[in-house]
């Protein structure tokens, strides 16, 4: 009956919008009437009768046309039959609903696309109507009409992204994924947005059992009952594009996590990629100021790739051999990536993890994790992924995100891992695009306003790099330039002023995200879930900065290699070109003087930052020594 009730919404819909002809036939009182009611009812009737047919009379007289006449048996026989063809439509149409596969999808894929339709249009007309016509009564030069304007503008946020949310809730699929985006762009979206989106990321709804059972029996050939010796019904995790349940292999007994695509992605992917893109288009017009281009283009280019499980399990086995390889060249680390047993396109088995969120602190805390430990290692292992293996994974919310205490045998150096999972997002960047990010970050934190001119104009391809600094951090730009990354801690007054800012500047912000390379936006976006995450965990407040300090020198290492294979290309080059054995001479000591330069750099800013982070975790733990070093260096200042 669910299913039916779009159909059914629509059929009546149509049966109460066909037009009925009604004629009146008065209907005089009986005169036989015993009770006291009844001779009233009679004459009001009658005085009621009588008045109606007067005010027919005066019509006549103005209209000159005849009183309708009272129904002929003939007509009455015939009235029933206008409601035959809105009746025979809503049992047709029931009837196709219930037994018709086909055309059931094609009412629910024309249902998606006009929820789709009706939330975007609707938002396009309220801002169109509210930040102008709307706003007519109010005085530019009052500054109590101003206040009032930011008032207005924020309920027009907060009702507009509720009424996109709601669509995207009960269309569900892809456009949970586009809601989780948009969650994540909390550098070009007002909060009233960011906040709405977060529910997304976590309370997905479930695929039913039965679904569940019969794309696995559709993909696999066999039941579950003939994979699994045990399969647990309820999910342990529900995420927007698939769902995992915990079983065991029949075969070796070994327990595993079973990852299952939701059934209706398949059917729906491609007219939601289709309506998506259509609508950026729609937005791309009715605001010429916003180009959402690049946000469908997105979609269209990863999640053909997210809904193939066998792409995830190659990045899941390059991600864990990545680390591994780290482990042995010296560095140590904290990671642990699920091994995969079998994928198919829709069905991923892996190993079984036992563990919790990462952002859950009473877990932390029974399990003597500290907070701190955990922002470091998750800015070292991200820096290793962006700068050193250039293969990043772009969707490291809490929900991909686990954490347990380090079990027997563990190459963890700390007492926890941490469990990274869902490895359908990833980004391979290039040697040259790192080697410009990692500038870029060097020049930002240096607070070099010249360097990062010019590395945001090579890297972004943007001319407005105040902005562009500040969606890449996060921060204002007043403590960028200022040199106070790695010296002060964004505060609430901060994010504030970073909030409004979203707003003020939001197409000046538009334009840069349609500019900047793809790898860029993910940048950007891994980088601000990042952050949110050293939030929710509740990090202390020296985590930003101690971010910022591990970054710089994952920078500084790669910035290093750089400039020390010029020095030896430049060596190598003089050796085989020269003629004359002072020309090598010259070009050997000028290589030399260059690897040292570059050397003495490298070390100079690694150990300083190493100080640095031992200053800051030295000052959250307020031991005695950092308050005897802070009282010394208050008396130097002195």
């Amino acid at each position: 009956m669910s299913h039916a009730r779009p159909l059914l919404s629509t059929v009546a819909a149509v049966a109460l919008s066909t037009p009925l002809k009604l004629r009146f036939r008065p209907t005089l009182p009986s005169s036989s009437s015993p009770s006291l009611l009844s001779a009233t009812t009679s004459v009001f009737t009658h005085t009621a009768t009588t008045k109606y047919l007067s005010s027919l009379r005066y019509a006549s007289t103005l209209s000159h046309s005849p009183i309708p006449s009272p129904l002929t048996p003939k007509q009455r026989r015939r009235f029933p039959l206008k409601l035959t063809i809105p009746l025979a439509a809503l049992v047709t149409g029931t009837a196709l609903y219930s037994t018709s596969d086909s055309f059931r999808h094609k009412a629910l894929a024309v249902r998606r696309v006009l929820l789709a339709a009706e939330a975007v249009v609707v938002t396009g007309y309220d801002y169109k109507y509210s930040l102008g016509y709307g706003n007519r009564d109010l005085d530019m030069n009052d500054l109590e009409d101003e206040k009032e304007r930011k008032a207005r503008r924020s309920r027009l946020h907060q009702r507009s992204a509720e009424r996109v949310m709601r669509m995207m809730r009960e269309n569900g699929g892809i456009y949970i994924k586009l809601g989780q985006h948009l969650a994540s762009l909390k550098y070009l979206l007002p909060v009233e947005w960011t906040r709405t989106m977060e529910p997304l990321q976590d309370k997905c709804c479930p695929s039913s059992i039965e679904s569940i059972q019969a794309l696995f029996l559709s993909d696999m050939g066999h039941p579950l009952s003939e994979i699994f010796s045990s399969f647990d019904l309820t999910p342990i995790g529900v995420a927007s594009l698939a769902q995992v349940h915990k079983a065991i292999l029949k075969e070796t007994g070994e327990e595993v996590a079973v990852k299952i695509q939701h059934p209706a992605l398949g059917e729906f992917s491609e007219i939601d990629m289709v309506t998506i893109s259509q609508l950026a288009s729609f937005i791309a017009y009715a605001f010429p100021d916003f180009e959402f281009f690049w946000l469908s283009e997105e979609i269209q280019d990863n999640l053909p790739k997210e809904l193939d499980f066998r792409f995830e399990a190659r990045n899941s086995a390059r991600t864990a051999a990545n680390f591994d390889r780290a482990r042995s060249q010296g560095d140590p680390s904290s990671v642990k990536v699920p091994g995969v047993i079998w994928a198919q396109k829709r069905v991923l088995v892996m190993e079984f993890m036992n563990g919790s969120r990462i952002d859950n602190v009473e877990y932390l805390k029974e399990n003597n994790i500290l907070v701190s430990e955990v922002s470091k290692e998750m800015a070292r292992t991200f820096s290793q992924m962006i700068y050193k293996d250039g293969f990043l994974h772009c969707d490291p919310h809490p929900g991909n995100v686990m954490i347990r205490p380090t079990p027997t045998g563990s190459p963890s150096h700390r007492n926890f891992e941490i469990i990274l999972l869902d490895h359908g997002l990833y980004r391979e960047l290039s040697a040259e695009f790192r080697l410009d990010y990692a500038r870029l970050w060097t020049a930002v934190i240096a607070s070099d306003e010249e360097a990062i001119k010019r590395h945001a104009l090579s890297l972004g391809g943007v001319d407005a790099y105040e902005l562009f600094a500040c969606i890449l951090t996060g921060r204002d730009w007043d403590v960028i330039q200022d040199a106070k990354l790695t010296k002060q801690v964004r505060n609430k007054e901060e994010t504030s002023k970073i909030s409004q800012g979203a707003g003020n500047w939001l197409v000046e912000i538009a334009d840069i995200l349609a500019r900047v390379p793809r790898d860029l936006l993910l940048l950007f976006k891994t980088n601000d879930l990042l952050r949110a995450l050293d939030e929710d965990i509740g990090a202390d407040d020296g985590a930003q900065m101690r971010t910022f300090a591990v970054m710089g020198q994952y920078c500084a290492q790669i910035i290093f290699e750089a400039e020390k294979r010029e020095a030896k290309n430049s060596i190598v080059s003089a050796t085989t070109t020269a003629a004359k054995t002072t020309m090598v001479v010259s070009t050997w000591t000028r290589g030399l003087g260059a690897w040292c330069k570059a050397y003495c750099k490298f070390l100079y800013k690694t150990l300083s930052l190493d100080v640095f982070i031992w200053w800051i975790d030295l000052g959250q733990s307020n031991s005695l020594l950092y308050r005897f070093l802070s009282k010394f260096e208050r008396f130097l200042i002195a």
